[in-house]
């Protein structure tokens, strides 16, 4: 009698763990208050690809041929991770003072992964004013933990500051986000 009592104790433990866990990738879908800021590295795009004689006769004659670090202007408002059942998902950004913008993506377990080549506008800051603006391509990646969600982005692609078309050769983009209840 006692070993079937534990038997069954046995068995009503397990389907009750069973049907506890979550489906793999689960756990990071859902609705996010998100906010984006960071760092694009720019360097004027008539210097891209010239090579370090030109550049160096270029500084001789007193023209700056240095990449420049600007900020992002700050971006706000709620994220959705949606599963589109084909092994991919929709990650919605709609940005409370700016665009709605979607990208896909993978999730695996907790890790959110960005597919290449996707596009946004983006505009920069001095600190105080907004001072350019452009088109990017983003990419990137990030992990779940507990509730908050932080990926970690690449932009590449080119801004206007002061009518001088820029292009970015680094960038140091955050995106945190916080799940909603």
């Amino acid at each position: 009698m006692k070993t079937k009592f534990l038997a069954a104790a046995l068995l009503v433990s397990v389907l009750f763990v069973c049907s506890c866990t979550k489906e793999v990738g689960q756990d990071v879908m859902g609705s996010y208050s998100y906010k984006t800021s960071g760092t694009v590295t720019l360097m004027a795009s008539q210097l891209i690809g010239l090579d370090e004689a030109t550049l160096t006769a270029y500084r001789a004659m007193g023209v700056n041929v240095d990449p420049v670090v600007v900020g992002l202007y700050p971006e706000q408002g709620q994220m959705h991770v949606i599963d589109t059942e084909d092994g991919q998902v929709t990650v919605t950004f709609n940005d409370l003072m700016g665009n709605a913008d979607v990208a896909t993506g993978t999730v695996q377990g907790t890790t959110l992964r960005l597919n290449a080549d996707q596009h946004k506008s983006a505009q920069l800051t001095d600190g105080k004013e907004k001072i350019g603006a452009g088109i990017v391509a983003f990419t990137g990646q990030g992990t779940k933990y507990d509730d908050m969600l932080v990926l970690n982005l690449q932009y590449q692609g080119q801004f206007t500051v002061n009518n001088v078309p820029m292009t970015v050769v680094a960038s140091d983009v955050h995106c945190v986000a916080q799940k909603n209840d």
